[in-house]
């Protein structure tokens, strides 16, 4: 399969005939404050009311509902929004269904990653979707239980979320035409590659369960950061996967290490705070000059936020290298995957991407 082109850069936006602005897509400017505006709102709750427990779930809203942003009408954003919540939410019941039994947490683990290999190919927006299905299954299931609380905050972050993408193309004056595929090209890419999509997900499924088992084997305190690491790197695009991994295992080496620094001389609710928001300002600037700087604001923003918890709750955490040795643990399985699928195609008469 051919790799998908990359996306133009986005340029300003520039007045046309009547004086109406055309829009040319987001600046860095305008998508690094959208993210940091959208995603650090439940901390600003979680902090101002004192509790913490739905924050990873309200987050998870946050980030998916960004991600799924594509633009288009009201109507068609409250669509992708109410998605995004749904798709945490049923991902949490999931995890929280299987939570405290540990083969029946693997083979939720793998199906939800099955379902991520399936449909990586067809939009990065159903990549996307399926990455936090299967993160917010790990989440319930691994590290915090779900509640029935929970269903209103996602509802209320992912309403929350969808204000912030309506509200700011209000507030510029300048409206993001949708970009979403049709299902017409949704249905024939479907059937263009199934035999590949199939191929690619059991291999998926199969580097997923062999990184989640093995992390559980050494007593690692967050495998599901090994599985996650297998969603976000592997791609069906072979090259694409690659580039995918060192930048996301340098990213997380140079996110983590700056974390930490950063914890040891700021331990202050505050200053924590003003952390995450710099990690989030910093994400997409970034991600535009090299993916692993914008890797590493993402894991510097997970780091200073598990330490946020730590420090509200009175219990340490200090979670920098657990990261650094999970995220190496799932790149390892998923160059594992990556060869034995390059040569199942050869062997197969595809050609390999």
């Amino acid at each position: 399969m051919d790799p998908p082109a990359k996306p133009s850069r986005p340029g300003p936006s520039r007045p046309i005939a009547g004086g109406l602005p055309r829009w040319h897509g987001d600046g860095l400017l305008a998508r690094s404050l959208r993210f940091t505006v959208t995603v650090m709102a439940p901390m600003v709750a979680g902090l101002a009311l004192h509790q913490n427990y739905w924050v990873g779930y309200a987050l998870l809203t946050c980030i998916l509902g960004f991600t799924l942003d594509t633009g288009g009408a009201v109507w068609q954003r409250a669509v992708l929004f109410a998605t995004a919540g749904l798709v945490v939410l049923v991902g949490a019941l999931l995890g929280a269904v299987v939570a405290g039994h540990l083969w029946l947490t693997a083979i939720a683990l793998v199906a939800t990653a099955a379902l991520y290999a399936l449909v990586e190919a067809v939009h990065p927006s159903a990549a996307f979707a399926a990455r936090f299905f299967c993160l917010a299954t790990a989440i319930a299931a691994l590290d915090v239980p779900f509640q029935p609380g929970d269903v209103a905050v996602v509802a209320v972050f992912a309403a929350y979320a969808w204000l912030v993408s309506v509200g700011w193309d209000v507030a510029t004056g300048l409206w993001r035409p949708s970009t979403a595929p049709t299902l017409a090209a949704i249905a024939a890419h479907l059937r263009a590659t199934r035999g590949e999509r199939l191929l690619f997900a059991g291999i998926v499924a199969v580097a997923v369960a062999a990184s989640f088992l093995v992390g559980r084997l050494f007593g690692l305190p967050h495998p599901h950061w090994a599985v996650f690491s297998v969603v976000i790197v592997l791609r069906d695009d072979t090259n694409f996967s690659r580039r995918m991994m060192v930048d996301l295992a340098l990213g997380t080496v140079l996110g983590a290490g700056t974390a930490f620094l950063y914890g040891a001389l700021i331990t202050s609710p505050a200053g924590l705070m003003a952390g995450l928001t710099l990690a989030a300002l910093v994400r997409w600037p970034g991600q535009r000059v090299h993916g692993a700087l914008g890797m590493a604001a993402m894991a510097a923003f997970i780091i200073l936020l598990l330490q946020l918890v730590g420090t509200l709750m009175a219990v340490p955490i200090y979670a920098a290298a657990d990261r650094v040795v999970d995220v190496t643990l799932g790149c390892a399985f998923a160059l594992a995957a990556l060869v034995v699928n390059a040569r199942l195609r050869v062997w197969l008469g595809w050609q390999a991407t």
